[in-house]
């Protein structure tokens, strides 16, 4: 049978590993994937960062096994806040436009103004003129 104290120290380490496992949770869901796929490309966007006054920076993964991905990414892509502002990105850190499978990180300029939400736009991929996705943004 075991002591007080042993209980004690047994149930302390669970709530430990809790609280620790949530915290991760947390940080690693802190924003929502989301996802389009038409055309045989599934796209797969998901914000490394999105607050005002930084660089918005958002993963980007594709995969099909039929379409060839040669776009620029930095070309085909747009982000669009609320308050009417367009931002063009700076860079695409990633795959090379080739093949089919690709992924990297898209970042675009500071956010200006504290806009609620953004609007991502990817387009022609796999000749689908605009794929849109939306996440609020944090203050």
């Amino acid at each position: 049978m075991k002591t007080n104290k042993q209980l004690f120290i047994q149930w302390g380490l669970i709530i430990v590993i809790l609280i620790f496992g949530i915290d991760l949770a947390l940080a690693a869901g802190a924003y929502e994937q989301k996802s389009s796929r038409e055309n045989m490309v599934r796209v797969n966007v998901v914000p490394l960062q999105l607050k005002s006054g930084l660089p918005a920076m958002f993963e980007v993964r594709m995969n099909t096994h039929s379409v060839d991905l040669s776009q620029n990414m930095t070309a085909s892509s747009i982000l669009r806040d609320k308050r009417g502002h367009e931002y063009q990105p700076v860079e695409w850190n990633g795959s090379p436009p080739d093949g089919h499978h690709r992924k990297g990180v898209l970042e675009f300029p500071e956010l200006e103004g504290s806009p609620n939400s953004v609007t991502l736009v990817i387009k022609n991929i796999a000749n689908v003129p605009e794929r849109i996705f939306k996440w609020k943004v944090e203050h």
